[in-house]
């Protein structure tokens, strides 16, 4: 018995609460909806939707409804306008007032004429909508907005894409669709390579060929970059676009390695045409060439001295021969012999001989001497080249090697 009293004291309590509470905002929404209705004899009607936004939230009337509707359309808030008229309808069906059902009915009818439907769509879909600058929701699909005649500015924009934006003609009682399709934002690359000529590609695409005199328009996202360029290694590259970014690719490439000998070969190193030696290209005469030289040179030496010792025997005998001849000259006259004349021919034909033969071995003698002579010159020449520095080209100057 007790907790059933408690039960009704609770109940009562609440209900005496509740009451005071209703009771409490009944009269706030009829003080809104007073300041709200003068406002609206003064024209401001941005400042009375604001009170009778409030005093309908409290406590909604068929007044205060249908005085907020005539705000709303007052602002072109047609739509808004057309809501709160259905609110109205369908809260208060069958209780509203002659005078004000009457005047909803006229209302809804003028403010349908008045407007223009505008329907959106959007790609991508999560597209924000912006109608003269004021957020009126995302797409796939906003519409049919009710909107007042004229020119309205609509703007579509989403993070990472290019924003569009474009200004409508909108005419009463006529219906109007406008799709906004959005470009992705791309991201600008610059490729800067130390080598002319080389190929680019872009996602296995080629792109240009190096200079790059633009730069590369790209989408956000993982890309993949390779140069490729004759006699040099490939260069590959993993970057990152960022929309509306603009970043520099420097990439340096190297050259192939000279190729390996043939197998079975001699592996000689090379020596590149700049580091050759100035003295080897001078001589061209290989080390054989010298021993070849030394050899001629002393044996042209030895015949020339034989040759020399030869002539000057043969020399020393005609000399020896012709002093005989003169002495017994006066004898073999004075005989007047055939023998004694006999004799003198042949002494004579003998000192011809040796005379002759003293003349060849000097020429020979000369000769040989001569060769001697011009290949020491040259070995001498070739020695001098090999024992001298060696002057080769490298990539910083002149070197000398000894």
């Amino acid at each position: 018995m007790k907790r059933q009293l408690c039960a009704l004291c609770v109940a009562v309590l609440m209900a005496c609460a509740s009451w005071t509470a209703v009771a409490g905002d009944k009269e706030e929404a009829k003080q809104l909806f007073d300041a709200g209705l003068k406002l609206m004899h003064l024209d401001d009607f941005a400042g009375a939707s604001a009170n009778f936004e409030r005093s309908v939230a409290l406590y909604p009337t068929q007044n205060s409804l249908f005085n907020l509707a005539n705000c709303y359309k007052a602002l072109q808030r047609y739509g808004d306008a057309l809501a709160v008229i259905e609110r109205l309808k369908r809260d208060f069906a069958g209780k509203l007032k002659p005078e004000i059902k009457e005047a909803v009915e006229r209302q809804q009818q003028d403010i349908q004429s008045l407007v223009a439907r505008l329907t959106l769509r959007t790609v991508p879909a999560d597209a924000t909508i912006k109608i003269d600058g004021k957020d009126v929701g995302q797409g796939p699909t906003l519409g049919p907005l009710l909107l007042g005649p004229g020119e309205r500015e609509i703007e579509a924009a989403r993070p990472g894409y290019r924003s569009e934006r474009r200004t409508v003609k909108l005419v009463s009682g006529k219906d109007r669709s406008e799709e906004f399709v959005l470009e992705v934002e791309r991201g600008q690359v610059v490729v800067l390579v130390n080598l002319a000529g080389a190929s680019v590609y872009v996602d296995n695409r080629q792109v240009g060929t190096t200079p790059l005199t633009e730069a590369l328009s790209l989408p956000p996202g993982r890309h993949a970059l390779i140069v490729r360029a004759a006699d040099h290694e490939e260069a590959e590259r993993d970057f990152e676009v960022q929309a509306g970014a603009k970043q520099v690719l420097d990439i340096v490439l190297s050259a192939k390695p000279a190729p390996m000998p043939v197998a079975g070969t001699a592996a000689t190193p090379s020596t590149p045409e700049s580091e050759m030696s100035l003295s080897a290209r001078a001589s061209g005469t290989p080390k054989s060439k010298s021993s070849t030289l030394t050899v001629v040179t002393w044996t042209s030496l030895a015949g020339a001295v034989v040759a020399g010792v030869v002539a000057g025997t043969f020399l020393i005998v005609r000399n020896s021969e012709y002093n005989d001849f003169q002495k017994y000259n006066g004898l073999y006259r004075t005989s007047g012999s055939s023998d004694d004349d006999q004799k003198r021919r042949a002494d004579l034909s003998d000192m011809n001989r040796s005379k002759w033969i003293a003349v060849g071995c000097g020429i020979g003698a000369g000769a040989l001497a001569v060769t001697a002579l011009v290949t020491y010159l040259l070995n001498s020449g070739a020695e001098e080249n090999k024992s001298n520095a060696t002057v080769s080209l490298s990539p910083l100057g002149l070197g000398v090697k000894f």
